[in-house]
């Protein structure tokens, strides 16, 4: 039987403060106990990169801009392969109130890297680092 891939897609939000970058980060909704970057599905005809933006604003009421694209991860669940596409996104408002249960907050990267429960995120957060710091 073939493996369902579902294309979805996410954003790693930054905002720049004095103290240096911020990271936005939420719960997961089928495990709370879970920190992740906003994602989801990609509606039909609907760009990744748009669909990426709208996660950001559902999930966690904040509007961004794209900066460049930050890597791609993979997992699975339920005899389905989810591949999430990520963006590195400029913090610009807070639109809502997001998802009830998100808790959306703002982390210091060294912070969002002990608190994201996923190695392949944390990974694409490393890399993301130089871009995040020189924006």
């Amino acid at each position: 039987m073939q493996n369902t891939i579902i294309e979805q897609a996410g954003a790693i939000v930054f905002k720049n403060t004095e103290a240096g970058p911020l990271i936005l980060l939420i719960r997961a909704k089928k495990d709370p106990s879970h920190w992740i970057f906003p994602k989801g599905h990609i509606d039909p005809g609907e760009r990744a990169e748009d669909a990426g933006i709208r996660e950001c604003a559902e999930e966690a009421g904040v509007t961004g801009a794209i900066v460049r694209p930050a890597g791609v991860a993979e997992f699975s669940m339920r005899d389905k392969t989810y591949r999430v596409t990520y963006f590195l996104v400029r913090y610009a408002s807070v639109s809502g109130e997001g998802e009830t249960g998100r808790q959306p907050r703002f982390c210091t990267i060294d912070e969002t890297l002990s608190l994201l429960s996923f190695p392949a995120l944390k990974e694409m957060l490393q890399n993301m680092r130089s871009f995040i710091v020189s924006a």
